[in-house]
């Protein structure tokens, strides 16, 4: 029974190490699945977005299927989901491509990736700059650089578009000289960089913001060189281009030629004031309609008014009057739209961030789930070995380690409920009184243990093994093992006579055993121990088979 219990424990140890293996190589396949994601998400965002619209299509759904399918790091995770959000915007998704930021945000927050996170609080506050709602634009700025001093930004590209927002931020703040140099600061990390990537185009929207500086500042020729350095570029004529540099350059852009052209008419002294103002009407329908079209009416309606203010047209009064009517209403509706859009999409980062979360806690519970049904597997496990060890053990002689009488017992009734021929072998040490009296009963105790680990021995399927009480033994067999009784008998009492004992090194103990065959009609167990009684009462060291009892 000590070996029973040994291969229960044995395959309980095995059962809890194969369990913390799996989980341990799941683990492990994460850390590395995480390690080779790394360097693919490193290299999708070193490489320039694509400029068609196919390309676009077939990135956006492979980051999607990435995010959908493998293990990231939260760092990883905020790059690829920022990385979506400027698909979404090259193809004109603006709610996709907050909700999308609001994504990148949360994973970036929960990562040391900190220059990626001011990357996109600074994306939200160009978003808020755009629709003229400075106060949201100043909290993400804050935010940002909550994070990390603007000077301490590791990342070249990042650190030029954080100098740029606070260069843009100055000139809608009218402190332009701060504005120039947040400006030249940020040209200055564009220069460092030789990435061949995204430096053209930096440079060319520095350029357009410090063209706006110069018109505000009254430097007209600095402000016409800075926009014929870009006249008839690809970033204006090639439209997938013009798509993507809309919001950051090409509006801005035609906005400050717009201002450049009005006062470069207005202050035309030889022409008469109609040409003059006709002059400009014209040139703001080439800007109106770019607005118009692209969903930009916020920086058509603000231009309308600077010139207004800034170059006040030779009317009737009647014509001012409507045309300051106008203006208080455009403006009512202009500041109501701001607040309300940005509500919205402040609103659309809040919920895809608690949306993220939501998926992250269920994820995290899933894990949790996992991890407590492993330990509850595991407990499951123990209490049942336990409880199947306290069970054998009842049934299980203390000294010996063979089963006991009441398992006996049992298997009898079982037996004798069947058909099957089975057959008894009862055992019996001869003079085990005079043993115990003349070398105690310790020395009794060992020679009972020697007899049952002999018995023991014998143990097979067919063959059963059992202390019956006192000094006597019984072995039950079944199925093939029932032929065998007369040589399995034998063999135990050879045995039993060859032993040496260390209490007296010329003492021999023997044993006395009888057999009996039958069904489950025939008191087999009666019988064979009428067998071993006459074994004993006749001579004692020998075997009675049945009527055999020659």
């Amino acid at each position: 029974m000590k070996n029973t219990n040994r291969r229960i424990i044995t395959g309980l140890v095995i059962a809890i190490a194969a369990i913390i293996f799996v989980q341990c190589i799941f683990y492990v396949y994460v850390y590395f699945e995480k390690r080779a994601n790394h360097d693919k998400v490193l290299k999708l965002i070193n490489e320039d977005l694509a400029f068609s619209w196919d390309t676009m299509d077939n990135e956006l759904s492979n980051i999607n299927d990435w995010i959908s399918r493998g293990h990231f790091s939260n760092g990883d995770l905020g790059r690829l989901y920022e990385r979506a959000s400027l698909i979404y915007m090259q193809k004109g998704e603006t709610m996709a491509y907050y909700r999308y930021l609001g994504y990148a945000l949360y994973y970036l927050e929960r990562s040391s990736e900190k220059d990626y996170t001011i990357n996109v609080y600074l994306d939200l506050a160009n978003f808020f700059l755009n629709n003229y709602a400075e106060d949201s634009a100043r909290k993400m700025m804050d935010s940002a650089e909550g994070i990390r001093s603007f000077d301490e930004i590791e990342d070249l590209q990042i650190k030029s578009y954080a100098f740029r927002m606070k260069g843009i931020m100055a000139i809608f703040s009218k402190d332009f000289d701060e504005a120039e140099e947040y400006l030249i600061k940020s040209q200055e990390q564009v220069d460092l960089s030789h990435t061949g990537v995204y430096e053209e185009c930096y440079t060319a929207i520095n350029d357009t913001w410090l063209a706006r500086v110069y018109y505000e500042t009254d430097r007209f020729d600095e402000c016409a060189d800075k926009l014929a350095k870009w006249e008839g570029h690809d970033f204006f004529t090639t439209d997938v281009y013009r798509q993507i540099f809309l919001r950051d350059l090409i509006v801005p852009y035609y906005q400050v030629k717009l201002l450049l052209t009005s006062a470069n008419v207005l202050n035309d002294d030889e022409a008469d004031e109609k040409t003059k103002e006709q002059t400009v009407f014209d040139a703001f329908e080439e800007f109106m309609e770019l607005c118009e079209e692209n969903g930009y009416e916020k920086a058509e309606l603000s231009t309308i008014l600077k010139l207004q203010r800034e170059f006040p047209p030779v009317t009737e009064k009647s014509r001012d009057a409507v045309i300051s009517t106008v203006q208080r209403l455009y403006t009512e509706l202009f500041n109501e739209q701001n607040i309300t859009y940005a509500n919205v999409i402040d609103s659309t980062v809040m919920d895809s961030q608690t949306e993220v979360e939501k998926i992250e806690l269920t994820q995290k519970k899933n894990i949790r789930r996992s991890e407590i049904t492993a330990i509850g597997t595991i407990l499951i496990i123990v209490v049942l070995a336990i409880l199947l060890i306290i069970i054998l053990n009842s049934m299980v002689d203390g000294l010996t380690g063979l089963l006991n009488r009441k398992a006996f017992n049992r298997m009898i009734s079982h037996l004798k409920k069947g058909n099957s021929e089975y057959g008894i072998i009862m055992i019996d040490i001869d003079h085990f009184k005079q043993i115990n009296d003349t070398y105690g009963h310790q020395n009794g105790d060992v020679a009972l243990g020697r007899l049952g680990q002999l018995i023991q021995t014998e143990n097979t399927t067919d063959v059963h093994c059992y202390r019956y009480g006192g000094e006597e033994f019984v072995i039950v067999l079944e199925r093939q093992a029932v032929m065998y009784a007369e040589d399995i008998a034998e063999r135990l009492r050879a045995a039993m006579e060859r032993q040496k004992w260390s209490f007296d090194d010329d003492l021999v103990v023997t044993i006395s055993e009888g057999i009996s065959v039958g069904g489950r009609d025939a008191d087999v167990v009666k019988q064979a121990d009428d067998n071993l009684y006459f074994s004993k009462e006749n001579g004692r060291n020998r075997i009675t088979f049945s009527d055999k009892k020659g």
